[in-house]
């Protein structure tokens, strides 16, 4: 599986009842039982979509510090986001179990093969570096961005590259 598949199943568990849940805001919100696969099925691929689709493009537009273009594509993301999700969540209840932040790791993990974490690992260890350099030679705002996002990244690949090693083992 590839990157995208890794996160779009980072959203997604099953229950104790064995019933699937979507959490549309990972372990920060409330998750929504899927009892129908076809509806499981439409909202994986529109995750998968979404991602491939909103991902690279923030990053582009940051990269070229067009901030006020970055917000107005972020408010329209997340507006697609919220429209889409809700129009396929319409008829699932609320699920009354929390997906931790370990179990979405995990389940990013197993979709992930060890290369690909390696080496979103030493990508993110080397940004974290590069954050750290653009502080040095005072440009703070960015620096500090590159720092937090990257350093956060590389313990979240680290975990995942553990998670998966214990899984094997």
């Amino acid at each position: 599986m590839g990157y995208f598949e890794g996160l779009t199943d980072a959203v997604f568990k099953q229950d104790s009842n064995g019933d699937s849940v979507f959490y549309p805001w990972g372990a920060l919100g409330k998750g929504r039982v899927i009892k129908d696969p076809a509806t499981r099925e439409q909202l994986r691929n529109f995750m998968l979509f979404y991602y491939k689709i909103s991902l690279p493009l923030v990053i582009v537009i940051a990269v070229f510090r067009q901030w006020w273009l970055l917000g107005v594509v972020v408010v329209a993301l997340t507006a697609w986001f919220l429209i889409k999700s809700r129009v396929l969540l319409k008829d699932c209840p609320v699920s009354t179990e929390r997906l931790t932040l370990k179990e979405g790791y995990r389940n990013s993990a197993a979709s992930h093969n060890t290369f690909t974490l390696w080496l979103l690992l030493i990508v993110s260890l080397l940004f974290s570096v590069l954050g750290a350099l653009m502080l040095a030679l005072g440009e703070p705002l960015p620096g500090i961005l590159v720092l937090a996002l990257f350093g956060t990244c590389s313990v979240a690949f680290g975990y995942m590259l553990k998670s998966k090693s214990a899984a094997r083992g």
